[in-house]
């Protein structure tokens, strides 16, 4: 039996990956390191299979583990991330090593590394509730922006599909740098980041972060703040046509509806009618 034959075709593709890779690359070295390890003969066919079975349960164990490392090219370090993920369709609640909290909307990430847990890297977006450590600042990068804290709650907003990123402050003070512009937020403001430039403006941040909830429960609200809260609550950006009352006030709750649902529940109370641009932009408008 070959050597083929005993790992099977997926682990022997995954084997002669990268044993190819390898190949006049950073990890030719390593891969010599661990054969004279082993004490296996380069020449001898079955040492060199013994080694290749060996390789494969150690993959097969590194599946099992769920471990997602990269290798930096210095000595023998190796650095261990850690990658949290939502799907298209959920939101997630996660604790920091540090004892932070964040809380990630669908279709988003965030990663750090656990010998640095205080400077995280999101794409999409998460509201953070970050634990004050020893004068230890708490860094976000998302995007094109840095946001730095000490302790404070805040929502990061950032999407490939839009054309702004968005800070918003519930507590404490957040640092805002995008390019070589800085802003430093207080609680009850908003900053839009458009290519590099950082417009900050009063609002009531609430609507922003709204989504962290279980349900959405409007009592004679403004219609331009339930429209915020439903981009953050279905990921998505809502334009308003010059025509629509943004003053007009509704009452209603929106908990497992869909995003056409709840337009439903608007057009019938409002007339006013959504049009859906893309998967991610959508305008509202008078009949």
């Amino acid at each position: 039996m070959d050597a083929k034959q005993q790992i099977g075709d997926p682990l022997w593709k995954i084997w002669c990956e990268t044993e190819s890779a390898s190949a006049g690359s950073v990890f030719e070295d390593d891969l010599r390191m661990i054969h004279r390890s082993m004490d296996i003969p380069k020449s001898s066919p079955n040492s060199r299979r013994r080694w290749i079975f060996g390789f494969a349960a150690a993959l097969a164990l590194l599946f099992i583990t769920g471990g997602e490392y990269f290798i930096l090219r210095k000595g023998t370090q190796t650095v261990e991330t850690v990658s949290l993920i939502t799907s298209p369709d959920s939101k997630g609640e996660f604790s920091l090593p540090d004892g932070s909290h964040v809380w990630l909307n669908s279709s988003s990430s965030l990663t750090y590394n656990k010998s640095n847990p205080r400077l995280v890297k999101l794409d999409g977006e998460g509201f953070f509730d970050v634990a004050k450590k020893d004068g230890q600042e708490f860094v976000v990068k998302s995007g094109t922006i840095s946001v730095k804290v000490l302790g404070t709650r805040f929502n990061v907003r950032n999407s490939s599909h839009f054309d702004y990123e968005e800070v918003s402050l519930v507590s404490g003070k957040v640092e805002i740098e995008s390019g070589e512009r800085t802003e430093i937020l207080s609680p009850g403001e908003r900053a839009e980041i458009t290519a590099g430039a950082i417009e900050t403006k009063s609002a009531d941040v609430t609507f922003d972060s709204a989504w962290i909830g279980r349900e959405l429960v409007f009592d004679n609200v403004a219609l331009s703040d339930i429209l915020t809260s439903l981009e953050h609550w279905y990921n998505v950006n809502i334009r308003v046509a010059p025509s629509v009352n943004q003053e007009s006030r509704l009452s209603f709750k929106v908990r497992k509806e869909s995003l056409a649902e709840t337009e439903r529940i608007i057009t019938r109370i409002t007339g006013y009618r959504f049009k859906t641009l893309d998967t991610h932009n959508i305008i509202i408008t008078r009949p």
